[in-house]
């Protein structure tokens, strides 16, 4: 049996396959260099017992050649989990998007979500990656960046929805302030707020807050990749935004051609189905 996991820094998707059934499951994210290895045991710990593993392809956020320490520890966990006789293919979650979003084929991938990233890729490889550099230093476009940049504007007084904002998540000032800095995951508590930029979406101080973000985006990481390449986005915030998101892109001269909200039909195509040369997954 064969097995793809795609791993953001808030959830993972499962599939194992026989060649004639698929099996979906979905369990917290995996995030090898945030992560110690007894919360990556209780990650896998989430999924069933599932005996026949031969081939297991992991794409996660912090795994990969760039990751080489949390990437051994990663695959040793792997390996216990489905046994040492499982051969086991690590790659970053933006190798995973740019398979399940250009195959074969050559473009510029993106991960908009909890983080976001960006690659241009031709032949199921990455060619040239511009470093996220994560949520404090980068990640633009990003939901952990727009939780952020919602949270400034509100106690800055540049957004006036404060009482509404903490009514909705049951937060006080003291309580944001402490898990933003004193507990762990901090980018996926910023990213929580996503939901209630977009159900705000019609204003226009929010509007132009993630706009302005995705201009950000395009300005900091896809300026340096070859302008004619057509883009594909893959990720919770590129499809919750994506309007926006393709109008601001095309504003900054970028073709989007593809935005999808998952990898996970374009990783069982690329690893079970026909591979092509197609420039993006259909939405």
């Amino acid at each position: 049996m064969k097995a793809i996991a795609d791993s953001g820094s808030t959830k993972c998707e499962w599939i194992f396959g026989d060649g004639d059934r698929i099996l979906r499951l979905r369990t917290a994210g995996i995030n090898a260099v945030q992560q110690f290895p007894d919360a990556i045991r209780a990650v896998l710990a989430e999924l069933p017992p599932l005996d026949g593993v031969t081939e297991l392809f992991f794409y996660g956020a912090g795994c990969g050649d760039s990751f080489p320490e949390a990437s051994a520890i990663l695959r040793r966990e792997l390996a216990a989990k489905f046994g040492s006789e499982a051969a086991i293919e690590l790659g970053s979650d933006l190798l995973g998007a740019a398979r399940a979003l250009f195959g074969c084929g050559e473009g510029i991938a993106c991960i908009l979500g909890t983080g976001s990233n960006s690659c241009w890729c031709r032949g199921g490889e990455i060619v040239e990656n511009v470093p996220p550099l994560g949520y404090v230093l980068g990640d633009e476009g990003s939901g952990a960046t727009l939780g952020r940049n919602l949270v400034n504007g509100i106690f800055k007084g540049h957004i006036p929805l404060r009482d509404e904002f903490l009514a909705a998540h049951g937060l006080t000032y003291e309580e944001i302030i402490r898990r933003v800095y004193r507990e762990p995951y901090a980018n996926r508590f910023l990213a929580s707020f996503a939901p209630f930029v977009h159900a705000h979406l019609d204003r226009p101080d929010i509007r132009d807050m993630v706009a302005r973000s995705f201009a950000d985006f395009a300005g900091r990481n896809l300026s340096r990749y070859p302008a004619h390449l057509p883009v594909a986005c893959v990720g919770g915030v590129a499809a919750a935004f994506g309007d926006l998101l393709r109008e601001t892109l095309m504003r900054c001269g970028r073709e989007v051609v593809t935005i999808v909200r998952s990898p996970a039909a374009g990783l069982t195509e690329y690893h079970y189905g026909k591979q092509n040369n197609r420039t993006g997954f259909g939405l």
